[in-house]
């Protein structure tokens, strides 16, 4: 009997980690929808679409399947590659201009499983068949290729409009005291009553400023506050890396920025909190 209060322990102890599991996981719904991976969910409606429009003109070969694995085989195979794709647009995009470069190479790379893939969930539905693989790639590039079009019209769109038109900056304002152009910025930083302006060649101007106004001024630019007394510039961030457990933005000035965690939400978003 010395195993029964070991067992009764295990049991205890399965049914509090199923219980710390099931309280995480509305949390981890919570952040996914507050701050979501590149391409969600877009994607997946798209490849649910895609799965619908495959179902109703049996594409692939699968016109023969009757309409249950049919429906079955679309779902299984377009949520794969939901999920892959979803994966490498995580890794691979940062900023609007990586859509482009990440939707050809992911083209490349992640269709060349495709044949097996179809293979597989074929047999995972009970109606096994074999396609040539070069028509399958063939097919997978041309679908691909309006992928790749469409991404590259939105990544021009984003881009475009991230860059908004820059007012003119007073002379008796920050970066006119600073003698620094909008071009040139880099990041805002408060230093007691003071902001020292930072440009890109690595110079900064230390100016009698309140933070508060600065921040007003800065609206029009392409920015984010990432911490209570600093403003980065958007195409300033050059990379991030972590400091025990808070992010450090590194600038091409070669300054290092911390992000607090009332402003990461903001600068993840924006695709800087990613290790380059």
């Amino acid at each position: 009997m010395p195993a029964a209060p070991t067992t009764r322990q295990n049991r205890r102890d399965a049914a509090s980690d199923k219980l710390r599991f099931a309280n995480r996981v509305p949390g981890f719904a919570k952040r996914v929808w507050r701050d979501p991976p590149p391409g969600f969910p877009l994607l997946w409606i798209a490849c649910l679409g895609a799965a619908g429009l495959m179902v109703v003109t049996g594409g692939f070969g699968t016109g023969r399947f009757a309409i249950g694995p049919r429906i079955a085989f679309w779902l299984l195979l377009m949520g794969w590659n939901a999920l892959k794709w979803q994966l490498w647009f995580a890794w691979r995009v940062r900023k609007p201009g990586d859509w482009p470069r990440a939707s050809l190479i992911g083209t490349l790379l992640l269709n060349l499983s495709l044949p097996v893939e179809i293979a597989l969930c074929g047999v995972a539905v009970g109606a096994p068949f074999m396609l040539d693989p070069f028509e399958t790639w063939g097919n997978a590039l041309a679908i691909s290729g309006v992928i790749i079009a469409v991404a590259s019209m939105v990544a021009w769109v984003v881009l475009n409009r991230s860059k908004p038109e820059v007012p003119p900056i007073p002379d008796s304002g920050l970066l006119g005291r600073a003698r620094v152009t909008p071009e040139a910025l880099a990041a805002v930083e408060a230093e007691d009553h003071y902001c020292r302006v930072r440009s890109r060649d690595g110079q900064s101007a230390l100016i009698h400023y309140r933070f508060g106004d600065a921040l007003i001024e800065l609206a029009g630019l392409d920015g984010a506050q990432v911490h209570r007394g600093a403003w980065v510039a958007g195409d300033a961030v050059e990379g991030a890396e972590r400091d025990g457990r808070r992010w450090l933005l590194r600038l091409v000035d070669g300054a290092a920025v911390p992000v607090s965690a009332t402003y990461a939400p903001e600068a993840r978003r924006r695709g800087w909190l990613r290790r380059r």
